[in-house]
């Protein structure tokens, strides 16, 4: 058992939290290194049949990449985890897509990304 002294106290895990910008701080650097990205993901052949596409390219390569930033092992915990209001906001932020309103089915993203060449 810890010895009191090394507890670590709810303000300092308030204090810790608020510094941690793990998913803001990773879309800065990927914006500053990768600027050409969204044009990159945009001209890539989409092999969905246009009359199923609800979701855009960038809303299901943002999802996987959040997947992995967050480190999410599976497909179903990525679909417990990200059923939160919240995570449709950044979601909505990062694509561009401003018309989001739910996340994507796991499935969904998993049809994308067979196909993808």
């Amino acid at each position: 058992m810890k010895k009191r002294k090394d507890w670590v106290r709810k303000s300092l895990k308030r204090k810790r939290k608020a510094k941690d910008r793990g998913i803001v701080d990773s879309m800065m650097v990927m914006h500053l290194f990768f600027k050409e990205l969204p044009t990159w993901i945009e001209e890539m052949e989409n092999t969905r049949h246009p009359s199923y596409i609800t979701y855009q390219q960038m809303d299901l390569f943002y999802m996987g990449l959040l997947k992995n930033l967050c480190n999410i092992k599976t497909m179903t915990a990525m679909e417990e985890q990200f059923n939160e209001q919240n995570c449709i906001e950044i979601l909505r932020m990062l694509s561009g897509n401003q018309s989001l309103e739910e996340m994507p089915h796991k499935d969904t993203l998993n049809y994308y990304l067979e196909r993808l060449s």
